[in-house]
Order: C-alpha cells, then sequence, then structure tokens
C-alpha cells in the first residue's frame, strides 16, 4: 500500500473512533449503564460508564465518520460506508465498556491506570466489530495501533489540564 492511502484510511478509521471515545468526557450524564448493580460484590461497570455518555460516543463518532465521508473521496470507496462508521463507533465505545468491566473484575478502580489497555481498548472494540462490514488491512491496523499510543497519551493530558479529566491518563 502506498503511504498516502494508508494515511486516507488511517483518518477514515481513526477520526470515528477517536471522537466517540473523546465524547463521553464532555458529554458523561449522571446514569450509570449498569444502573448501579453489581456482580459478585464489585460493580459491574462503574460510575464512568453513563447511558448519556454511551450514546453521545456514538452519535458523536457517526457524525465525525460522516464529514469524512465529505471531506476525504476515498471514504465513497468504501462499501456500506455508513453502516461502517456506525460499526465503527459502536465498537469504539463497546471496547471500553468491555475494558471497564474486565477492570472491575480484576479489582482496579474507576480513572486507575491500566497500560495499554486503557489506549487500546476502544480502537479494539472499533476494529473488531467494524470487520464485520470491511476487512482492515494489516498496515492500517499497526499505524492506528502505535499512533494511538502517542495521540491517547496526548489528548488525555490535554484533558486533564483543561480540568476534563481527574487523571492524566
Amino acid at each position: 500500500m502506498e503511504f498516502l492511502e494508508i494515511f486516507f484510511l488511517f483518518l477514515i478509521y481513526a477520526i470515528p473512533m477517536y471522537f466517540a471515545n473523546a465524547a463521553p468526557i464532555i458529554l458523561h450524564g449522571e446514569i450509570p449503564l449498569d444502573f448501579g448493580k453489581k456482580l459478585f460484590g464489585k460493580r459491574i461497570l462503574g460510575d464512568g460508564k453513563t447511558i448519556l455518555g454511551t450514546f453521545s460516543g456514538i452519535l458523536v463518532g457517526v457524525s465525525a465518520g460522516a464529514l469524512i465521508y465529505f471531506l476525504i473521496p476515498q471514504a465513497q470507496l468504501i462499501d456500506n460506508y455508513f453502516t461502517f462508521i456506525v460499526f465503527l463507533s459502536i465498537g469504539a465505545m463497546l471496547g471500553d465498556i468491555c475494558k471497564s468491566f474486565l477492570k472491575r473484575r480484576i479489582g482496579l478502580e474507576r480513572g486507575s491506570h491500566w497500560a495499554i489497555a486503557d489506549q487500546w481498548d476502544f480502537i479494539l472494540g472499533g476494529l473488531i466489530l467494524s470487520s464485520f462490514v470491511r476487512t482492515p488491512e494489516l498496515e492500517v491496523i499497526i499505524v492506528l495501533l502505535v499512533i494511538t499510543i502517542f495521540m491517547h497519551s496526548i489528548t488525555n493530558i490535554l484533558a486533564y489540564k483543561l480540568k476534563l479529566k481527574k487523571v492524566p491518563w
């Protein structure tokens, strides 16, 4: 694959997932997805995963993906593009939710740092779910994983300095 093709595919994949992952920081809501329920004495997900945050993440991710459709002509070549960006956005949120579920099971509290899992959860969820519509190229997966390590760290530090997050990870 050529550099520009990888770059555009990176943007087509990354932007809906990045925006879906970031939206709940601002639009988080009050009602937790797990409604405060416990499983084996531990919260299922915790207060950090809310109904509003989840749905706003999906909506913002799909909206960002729709904008990409008009800005990057290569996006128009993807079959079932709308389904693709919906799956990317839902998958990003599901990846984050699954990570929270696993964190609670192993005893990590909300806000605790879990290296790599905190950075790749939404990317892996988005890639897995969207692969039902379009199989990502290996080069695109590698670029997504590598760039996300840096982008996630930078954006989280920025959100922390803006007092949108309580921790810088």
